[in-house]
């Protein structure tokens, strides 16, 4: 049979239980609120490093199409200048490549 004392020690138990058990919801509520907060920063960090990234690459995209144009124009006007020089420097590069090409 229980004596008072051991009722009182398993009350004391219990309590000590209800008391770890509900630190430990609350730890738990706490990490999955952290979890979450620090989720929640990552995609907005990994949304700006994209949004970043985008414009740099149109910003460089702007630039080489921008090159290419200018190196294009000067192409053509130089071959319109000495249309002769461009036509024997383009026969000699086929027939260059044509040697190369077949070996």
């Amino acid at each position: 049979m229980n004596t008072f004392p051991d009722i009182v020690s398993d009350i004391d138990t219990g309590l000590s239980d209800l008391r770890a058990n509900s630190k430990f919801e609350a730890s738990k509520d706490h990490a999955a609120q952290a979890a979450s907060e620090l989720k929640e920063a990552a995609m907005l960090k990994a949304r700006e490093v994209k949004d970043t990234a985008m414009h740099k690459a149109e910003d460089l995209r702007r630039r080489v199409e921008g090159t290419v144009k200018d190196v294009r124009s000067r192409c053509e006007a130089r071959t319109r200048s000495n249309p002769t020089n461009s036509l024997l420097v383009a026969f000699g590069a086929g027939l260059l490549l044509g040697f190369v090409m077949r070996r």
